[in-house]
């Protein structure tokens, strides 16, 4: 049975269109530009979200809220179906910890139907590759609990690499000393960002120009991939299109992978990373080893041979 809804949230960067054609749902988050009332995601103007960021402008999203879960969720599960939520890391967003907290809710009222949660302990399109994936499967006829194991060996090899040209907003957040800041604006140097084993990004490495950030995430997929022909990539940017397409030119010279997906790092992630940012998400190849335990499955399948977790007791702030 493949009875089930795909559902995520506005940090995976799928536009309405995408959405449509994946047959899948968004839960929408709220935006504020330097302290104006809260905007929809989609009703922003990505190019000009960028103009303001560019001008100094802040901008600060809104996780979305237990209530947004509660009305999506509901909704499909009143009409007989199931539920696999594929949603932003949760080490970025309480917007996972929302999820959880309605899954356990409405579990209650709907014992025979199923929700499965899964954690893309990634963003932005990276997020949205994960989602791709899920769709793709579904079509294929998976349940939605196969898809849900099939998606948990994804995301335990799933690899997100940003680098940023203006330093400015990392340093803004925290991320980067005021030296080290000025210091690599002098030298030209470009941070490269991963999101390590506990969510959070972190500086990884810094290179030298904007080319040499580029060829590093090409090296990145040259190295954790076997055969990168195999893949499916996809790539983000901040305003930056022609970055982008420099960096899907210096994969498609070396391998012909089976697809690269290019899309606009939205307002969600885009409020962190700043404009002129590039990332790209792909899945590493399987690495000959044991299991750990920090690959065991930590979402709860709320299902008719899993029970539901009791009531998680976390609280949710806006991210």
């Amino acid at each position: 049975m493949n009875n089930y809804k795909i559902i995520t949230d506005f940090c995976s960067d799928l536009t309405l269109d995408m959405a449509e054609k994946l047959d899948v749902e968004i839960i929408p988050m709220e935006v504020v530009i330097d302290g104006e009332e809260p905007v929809c995601g989609f009703d922003i103007d990505v190019s000009d979200f960028y103009a303001k960021l560019r001008a100094k402008k802040s901008a600060q999203t809104s996780a979305a809220n237990l209530d947004s879960f509660i009305h999506t969720f509901e909704k499909y599960l009143a009409a007989g179906e199931d539920i696999l939520y594929i949603g932003i890391a949760a080490g970025l967003s309480c917007t996972f910890a929302a999820a959880k907290l309605a899954a356990g809710e409405l579990s209650e009222k709907y014992p025979d139907r199923k929700i499965f949660l899964i954690n893309s302990r990634s963003g932005s399109i990276g997020e949205g590759l994960i989602v791709h994936f899920a769709a793709e499967k579904k079509a294929e006829g998976a349940s939605a609990r196969e898809n849900y194991l099939y998606l948990k060996d994804i995301v335990k090899r799933f690899h997100s690499e940003f680098t940023l040209n203006d330093l400015f907003f990392l340093k803004r957040g925290g991320r980067l000393s005021t030296a080290t800041a000025v210091l690599g604006s002098v030298l030209a140097l470009k941070p490269m960002i991963t999101l390590n084993e506990n969510e959070k990004l972190e500086v990884s490495g810094k290179a030298r120009g904007r080319k040499n950030a580029l060829l590093s995430l090409v090296k990145s997929l040259e190295t954790m991939v076997d055969d990168p022909t195999d893949s499916v990539i996809a790539i983000g940017h901040s305003d930056c299109l022609e970055d982008a397409i420099n960096l899907e030119m210096m994969i498609r010279a070396k391998w012909d992978v089976k697809d690269i997906i290019l899309a606009d790092i939205g307002p969600a992630m885009g409020a962190h990373c700043g404009p002129d940012t590039v990332a790209i998400f792909f899945v590493k190849s399987e690495k000959k080893e044991e299991p750990t335990e920090e690959m065991q499955d930590e979402e709860p399948i709320l299902s008719e041979d899993t029970p539901a977790e009791e009531p998680i007791e976390e609280t949710l702030t806006e991210n």
